[in-house]
């Protein structure tokens, strides 16, 4: 088969690679990208601009940007010239009206290194090897966000036809920029002619064996007709069109009530508008904050649908600067900058170092928000209040500042009023580690990884719990009477995680009221508590659930309190499940219910509150005593 004048667009050499140990079909691609909740749409987003950024030039802002169109007559016969309907990897021939999708990346090295898998030497440049010709390639020294391979596997997986063309801008080995082109299909093996075959294919120039790219000016010509972001000047960096991207609402991760069976081309472009811009803005988030003292972000993010630009920020930035705050505090407390980082309400963010063994794992930034002041915005996707799918601890590593994922570690009810967020950022020198934790995905850290990565991760969990709770969710300070008598201050909000006891019955035959050990507590004027003695199992049902008491009494303050109750189960490493206050079935008793959760009681007057707990589990039951508005 004779090499073709390409710049024409007559048709590249089709080449079925026989099946060679190494070789993968799709289906194994598939599983490289290993479990994930992420949708395909995300996965693709994820991963495509993780390897941008990996491979962006020092001293330059890359830019990133995904462009939905569909295509007209005219290239939908060059994709069919290049791509002919009677090949096996043809899957049927292109629809009428099929879109593309152009993912493109600008101020990065581009596909550089040889075009064969011959050897390359230390760390000379390899970037078409890797990601056109091999699978899975990781970076184990911690700086990359991705894994070199599984952003185009992901790419192949959103083309119904498993197909991509690659063009690209770089450095040649000879130091001269050098356009080159090539087309790959990625799908699973089959057999024909008694023949097996990967389901690997590649279109491109014949040179024995091997498909070579279309180099120099016939690739510039023929990506400048399939592509509409050229290169200008000298710039260098890497596009891939994903031919017939898949527009369903599987792959898009549209809700039950956004599926439509009847959607026509312009709904599925609306849908891929809305979903991609939310996922551009939940998993690279940090690539809109600029940092402290400069103008402009790291990476400038594009998103089109049909030649219309979509704006990435919103006229009110909303949860987005919350975040961002976060991040830049531990930005400027990392390079000891001077600018103070407060949220819009002028809120401080405070940064706290997580170390374990006296080392610093990285830091962890508290954006506290008042809700009074605020006006939240609707349907804020990055706002965990209104968005199930983001919760408030922002995990991401140092130097790729990518969101690997967002955790809910503290599950316990933000304090009334009161609302906030928090990211971590993993040390610069510890990025490795955490990488090693990752699957492939790179959408968790997993703490049964084993070894001493595994270590680091729960480390990190414990201490990052901790620090939030210290600042959110403080104790309250113990009182101590002239007498240096030890009260039970230490039960006043925070009851730690009781197992119930058999129920006895505590009343003074004398009094009526409950005996404290014969001990008179004297109400202060100053200082309001709560003295509570430890709960009582009253009943057990027969589904395992159990009916507790509580007895307790407002010492000190007002004539009346308002006293809030709230239960959490306990699970693993201390995290706390908050039970609905309609599910506890609450009782008082000497004191006035106001709410679901609240009651009214009298000052040094002894309360009893009864409640059903779940079944089989530690309860953490939290009792707080505060200003009850009907004194003032």
């Amino acid at each position: 088969m004779s090499d073709t004048v390409l710049g024409s667009i007559e048709p590249l050499d089709w080449f079925p690679k026989q099946f060679q140990p190494g070789d993968m079909d799709s289906t194994g691609g598939d599983r490289l990208l290993g479990r994930t909740e992420l949708s395909p749409l995300e996965i693709l987003i994820r991963e495509t601009a993780q390897n941008s950024w990996d491979a962006r030039l020092d001293g330059r802002r890359p830019t990133y940007g995904l462009h939905l169109r569909r295509i007209d007559w005219r290239m939908r016969a060059d994709l069919a010239r290049l791509l002919p309907d009677n090949e096996p990897v043809a899957a049927g021939g292109l629809p009428d009206n099929p879109y593309v999708l152009e993912i493109y990346d600008r101020g990065t090295t581009g596909l550089d290194g040889p075009v064969t898998l011959r050897p390359v030497r230390g760390d000379d440049p390899r970037n078409f090897q890797d990601l056109i010709l091999k699978v899975g390639v990781p970076r184990d020294d911690g700086k990359g966000g991705g894994t070199y391979g599984f952003g185009k596997t992901a790419s192949y997986a959103f083309s119904r036809r498993g197909t991509v063309v690659y063009w690209t801008r770089c450095f040649n080995e000879r130091g001269i920029l050098e356009h080159r082109l090539i087309v790959s299909a990625f799908r699973d093996s089959y057999v024909e002619a008694g023949v097996q075959f990967t389901g690997r294919h590649w279109w491109g120039l014949r040179d024995g064996d091997t498909i070579l790219p279309l180099i120099g000016d016939a690739a510039e010509l023929l990506g400048s007709r399939l592509f509409t972001h050229r290169y200008e000047n000298d710039e260098t960096g890497t596009s891939m069109l994903v031919v017939d991207p898949d527009l369903t609402v599987e792959s898009l991760g549209a809700t039950e009530d956004e599926e439509d069976p009847a959607r026509d081309l312009a709904t599925q472009a609306t849908t891929f508008a809305a979903k991609a811009r939310s996922a551009i803005r939940v998993h690279l988030w940090p690539k809109l904050i600029a940092p402290p003292d400069t103008d402009e972000p790291p990476m400038e993010l594009v998103l089109e649908v049909d030649n219309s630009r979509v704006s990435l920020v919103d006229a009110e930035i909303g949860t987005l600067a919350l975040w961002g705050a976060g991040l830049n505090a531990i930005r400027a407390h990392r390079t000891k900058s001077e600018a103070l980082i407060k949220t819009p309400q002028g809120l401080p963010v405070h940064v706290i170092p997580i170390t374990r063994y006296q080392r610093t794992l990285g830091h962890l930034a508290i954006v506290q928000r008042i809700q009074a002041l605020e006006r939240t915005a609707e349907h804020d996707d990055l706002d965990p209040t209104w968005n199930p799918a983001i919760s408030r601890i922002a995990l991401m590593r140092g130097q790729p500042e990518l969101i690997v994922s967002t955790v809910d570690w503290i599950a316990q009810t933000p304090l009334e009023g009161l609302e906030w967020l928090a990211v971590y950022k993993s040390a610069d020198d510890w990025d490795a580690v955490y990488a090693r934790t990752e699957p492939p995905a790179h959408d968790s850290w997993i703490a049964s990884s084993g070894g001493d990565e595994g270590l680091v991760v729960k480390a990190t969990r414990t201490k990052v719990i901790g620090a939030i709770r210290e600042s959110l969710y403080p104790e309250p300070a113990i009182v101590q009477p002239a007498q240096d008598r030890v009260r039970t201050g230490a039960l006043a909000r925070r009851l730690g995680a009781l197992l119930p006891t058999p129920h006895e019955s505590r009343a003074d035959t004398a009094t009526g009221r409950p005996d404290r050990g014969g001990r008179r507590t004297r109400a202060s004027d100053r200082v309001r508590r709560v003295d509570a003695s430890p709960s009582r199992l009253i009943a057990t049902y027969h589904d395992g659930r159990q009916r507790q008491s509580v007895e307790f009494v407002v010492q000190g303050g007002p004539a009346r309190s308002l006293v809030r109750i709230s239960v959490s189960a306990v699970g693993d490493e201390g995290v706390h499940e908050p039970l609905d206050p309609d599910e506890l079935e609450l009782e008082w008793i000497g004191a006035d219910a106001t709410g679901r959760s609240t009651a009214v009681a009298e000052n040094a007057v002894p309360v009893v509150v009864e409640f059903t707990g779940a079944a089989r589990r530690a309860l953490r039951i939290d009792l707080i005593a505060e200003d009850f508005d009907g004194d003032h």
